[in-house]
């Protein structure tokens, strides 16, 4: 999968209300995909509908306000391709909420701290559609 036309670089949306968490994971992920970085779910939903063109997402499952649990279930009605490319990263912080959530949707998870390969992997997996 790729980006817009002409350039070979899939587009990652990286969300994440740590600010040095969504800086080292734009700079972990910069040599191989075009990677844009949103602070909140909020932020990254005016994202997409701002640049509808992302390949796939990197998101937080628990932040203040707006989940990514949350986004995930917003993108499913209106992005469902967008949404079945998701994968999870989780400080292990788990409500029953989560638990329930992450039982249930079979995205791919990243428990944090990870390792740089098993983001790429997960991530490739993820732009595969698997």
């Amino acid at each position: 999968m790729t980006g817009k036309a002409g350039d070979a670089k899939p587009r990652i949306l990286v969300v994440d209300d740590e600010p040095r968490m969504g800086k080292a994971m734009e700079r972990l992920l910069a040599t191989r995909y075009r990677v844009t970085v949103a602070g909140s779910a909020r932020k990254a939903l005016d994202l997409l509908a701002a640049e509808p063109e992302f390949d796939a997402i990197v998101c937080d499952l628990m932040m203040p306000e707006m989940s990514g649990m949350d986004l995930y279930q917003a993108l499913s009605t209106t992005r469902a391709d967008l949404a079945g490319r998701m994968v999870f990263m989780t400080g292990g912080a788990y409500t029953d909420e989560a638990q329930e959530f992450l039982a249930q949707v079979p995205q791919r998870r990243l428990d944090k701290p990870f390792r740089p390969e098993e983001l790429e992997r997960v991530l490739e997996a993820a732009l595969r559609g698997r």
